[in-house]
């Protein structure tokens, strides 16, 4: 059992670092296009394409060059470490493991708000003042703030008193062959012996909220526009009824995907603590996916919305042009066809 949790967490590592570069390739095209080669007039929007995965591939790094790591244990969801980059101590890897899930929850609320901006776009134009000028540093304040916020909850709420470190050494000791002493761990317990553990509790209140507050908006916003989507489209000229349906099949598949990847299992794996179930489980299966989901949301966007992908094979014709594939190709093209012809003259 013990081997098994250790290659489960090697490849929980690795898809981690699939994330990573995953992200880099994707989330750098999708930049690129909006930054440099979409020509059509797309709103504040752009910047909140790029924010989104500008943080993600932070959230991405962060991961590859620490990776945080998942436990559940009956009454407990641990976070925890095996490694110490730059030598530093754990009380600081501690931060930033909450920092890590910080950045996180900073995801979250980037894609809270691009669904409020398309729904506005659609619904409420005169609200996209709020997003134009300086105005867009309220955004930017907001994920940062609820962002923060988290990472405090996690860092000051979870951090492992005595009793947790009695309650999970032998575990530790057992599934990895760590010592908790040696490594940066987090823990939220929810039970202290046959009573509920209340700052864990606090913690886990203020994490709920900020996930429910996202995923409320996300919701409301998706089903407002599914509602009166179609009625809209038909007053908007071809040209902006062709944009907003493509936007709009985008973040239909942008609200289910979080919904599997990222709200889910934070939800199942903030409250099975508190079921206080007989369970020893690497939770690091729920959460390695975590750093795909923004490529994932690249993909999407470059598939659903036609002005990318138009833009993204020019990008790929341009780059074959000047690697000299282009021009190779043309001349086998133009030599058989003159074998062709020569054959069809004999």
């Amino acid at each position: 059992m013990t081997s098994a949790f250790l290659t489960i967490t090697e490849y929980c590592i690795l898809v981690g670092k699939f994330g990573f570069f995953s992200n880099a390739i994707f989330g750098g095209i999708l930049v690129y296009l909006t930054v440099f080669c979409i020509k059509r007039q797309f709103g504040s929007y752009k910047k909140l394409l790029v924010n989104f995965q500008v943080v993600g591939f932070i959230f991405a790094s962060f991961d590859y060059v620490f990776p945080t790591l998942l436990h559940t244990y009956n009454r407990t969801l641990v976070y925890f470490s095996f490694f110490h980059p730059f030598q530093l101590p754990n009380y600081i890897l501690q931060w930033m493991s909450a920092a890590y899930c910080g950045i996180f929850a900073a995801t979250l609320c980037i894609l809270a708000i691009q669904f409020l901006y398309r729904f506005w776009s659609v619904f409420d134009t005169p609200k996209l003042i709020y997003f134009d000028g300086f105005n867009y540093f309220i955004w930017i304040v907001y994920y940062i703030f609820f962002g923060a916020l988290w990472a405090f909850a996690v860092g000051y709420f979870f951090a492992l008193d005595d009793y947790g470190k009695q309650y999970l050494a032998d575990e530790f000791v057992v599934k990895y062959h760590k010592n908790i002493s040696d490594i940066p761990i987090l823990s939220l317990l929810s039970y202290e012996e046959n009573s509920i553990k209340w700052e864990s509790l606090y913690g886990l209140s203020m994490i709920t909220g900020i996930s429910t507050v996202q995923y409320t908006v996300i919701c409301v916003c998706a089903f407002k526009m599914y509602k009166g989507m179609r009625e809209k489209l038909l007053a908007m000229s071809p040209l902006h009824r062709r944009i907003h349906n493509q936007f709009y099949k985008a973040l239909l598949i942008q609200t289910f995907a979080p919904s599997i990847f990222l709200f889910s299992p934070v939800f199942f794996m903030l409250s099975i603590p508190y079921a206080d179930l007989n369970i020893s489980f690497p939770s690091s299966i729920f959460a390695s996916g975590f750093t795909v989901y923004p490529a994932i949301d690249s993909i999407c966007i470059m598939y659903c919305v036609s002005e990318y992908g138009r833009c993204f094979r020019n990008l790929v014709s341009s780059v074959k042009v000047k690697l000299g594939y282009e021009h190779s190709s043309s001349i086998t093209q133009e030599r058989c066809g003159n074998m062709a012809n020569l054959t069809a003259t004999n």
